[in-house]
């Protein structure tokens, strides 16, 4: 059966671009086994795909990964194929991968078009017409027919998902899960001491060990399972009492340590 295959995508959940990948590897593998990571990244949001890429690689299988935030689809931009260890990408080459193309022994390829085992393109649908056959051919075993060049100068992302400021740290929202938890690129292991955080000029709470902490409807600051701090509200939803989403900044202030006399 080879590889499993590890899809991610702005597609959503809703529309039927998806689907449309998945008939694609089931007719030319027949079999296949697969994991839906996220398909409902926020349109054209490559950061936050390859911040979603970098904290669950390490928790997949050896597998061929279908990843596809496209904002330039159909233009001149390259399209990568990449190894790592055991396992394989396929993307545009915008930064998506950059966790990836960072590790120690990854390599890069320009992805070679072939009419061996191309059927069809169109000009705006690269996952389906495109990536979705690259990633069956090297499912089937048959990754020598679309490596191209192999390359050097992958497009790397520069912006950093968190940074230090002279009173603790401040860090980008990278995801907002279905429980409306704002998911930033802060390192839990980062944080030292009392933290306070500040959203839009408002303070949304203190660092908390876990949900049950705080009272029903009450906001505060946790580490989440992807090991960074989130803004969460217990049984509520942090981004629609805030008004944001991602790309927000979010600012985490040091407080002092009370101690008494």
């Amino acid at each position: 059966m080879g590889l499993p295959i590890v899809l991610i995508s702005d597609f959503g959940s809703t529309d039927p671009y998806i689907g449309q990948v998945k008939g694609v590897l089931l007719q030319r593998l027949g079999q296949v086994q697969w994991i839906d990571l996220y398909h409902d990244l926020p349109p054209f949001a490559i950061s936050s795909g390859s911040f979603l890429i970098e904290k669950t690689f390490h928790y997949m299988p050896s597998s061929v990964w279908f990843c596809v935030v496209d904002p330039g689809v159909g233009t001149s931009r390259r399209m990568l194929v990449v190894q790592y260890r055991e396992s394989w990408f396929v993307s545009p080459d915008n930064g998506l991968l950059t966790p990836i193309l960072s590790c120690p022994g990854a390599k890069a390829w320009q992805l070679k078009v072939d009419s061996s085992w191309l059927v069809t393109s169109s000009n705006t649908f690269h996952g389906r017409d495109l990536f979705a056959p690259a990633v069956a051919q090297i499912v089937s075993g048959q990754v020598d027919t679309i490596l191209g060049e192999e390359l050097r100068d992958p497009v790397m992302l520069s912006e950093p998902f968190w940074w230090s400021t002279a009173n603790g740290w401040k860090a980008r929202v990278k995801l907002v899960d279905r429980y409306g938890n704002l998911i930033t690129g802060l390192p839990g292991k980062v944080v030292e001491g009392p933290v306070v955080g500040w959203l839009k000029s408002k303070s949304c709470g203190v660092l908390s060990t876990t949900f049950g902490n705080l009272g029903v409807g009450e906001g505060g600051l946790v580490v989440g399972g992807f090991g960074t701090v989130e803004v969460v509200i217990n049984q509520g939803s942090a981004a629609a009492c805030y008004g944001c989403g991602v790309g927000e900044v979010v600012e985490f202030i040091r407080t002092p340590v009370s101690s008494s006399v």
